[in-house]
């Protein structure tokens, strides 16, 4: 019985685990939650945390539509040629490549 009791408090802990990886939050922090307190514990760090996950910025030059997925002010590629270009911070580069044909990441 108690066989069952320990399979199944690993198997939710795993569950819980690859639920937080695959949502971008820490994913081993609630595997380690989860087995050392309990999956209650890290199912309540998972619900808090769960929103605080890093999301990617991109950044596109609009003279050589080039993409940089890095904060940068200003384009290299262009700074090379003695053009000093603004980029400009999309959530997605999928709503870049609607405005622009040829998509060219860096």
């Amino acid at each position: 019985m108690v066989v069952l009791y320990v399979s199944i408090y690993l198997l939710v802990t795993f569950v819980l685990t690859i639920i937080g990886i695959e949502k971008h939050t820490n994913g081993f922090r609630i595997f380690f939650i989860s087995l050392l307190l309990t999956p209650i514990v890290g199912f309540l760090y998972y619900s808090i945390n769960r929103n605080k996950s890093t999301q990617i910025r991109y950044y596109h030059c609009q003279e050589c539509n080039y993409i940089y997925p890095v904060k940068i002010k200003d384009c290299p590629i262009c700074l090379e040629n003695g053009v000093k270009v603004r980029l400009r911070k999309y959530e997605s580069p999928y709503k870049i490549s609607e405005k622009i044909q040829e998509l060219k990441l860096a």
